[in-house]
């Protein structure tokens, strides 16, 4: 299947991670696919974009999750959202607290 562009209410997934998570992108300056707002590689921030992944497997014992993303990899930089590379499906994101490697399990879409 080709790649995607990734909608807010995505499912996204770390490897250290206990349980999923859901993407939030605001509706600020931004096309909507179906309805739902398209993300760009800037949507990365803890807590309003990205939720908590339960807890972490990085530390022992496991403590609450606490993602830290500077920006999403892999963006599409053709297709600009909101003045930013649209986020593709296949796009991926490293969380500098535990190191795990987040990335996009349902687009949303």
């Amino acid at each position: 299947m080709g790649k995607k562009y990734v909608v807010n209410g995505a499912t996204l997934k770390c490897v250290l991670g206990a349980a999923p998570s859901t993407l939030t992108v605001l509706p600020v300056n931004r096309v909507e696919i179906n309805g739902k707002a398209k993300a760009n590689i800037m949507d990365c921030k803890p807590m309003v974009n990205i939720k908590p992944f339960g807890t972490c497997a990085k530390m022992a014992p496991p403590v609450p999750c606490t993602p830290v993303v500077t920006t999403w990899l892999k963006g599409k930089s053709n297709v600009l959202v909101g003045g930013m590379p649209a986020l593709m499906s296949d796009s991926m994101a490293i969380c500098s607290c535990g190191g795990g490697i987040i990335k996009i399990q349902k687009d949303g879409q």
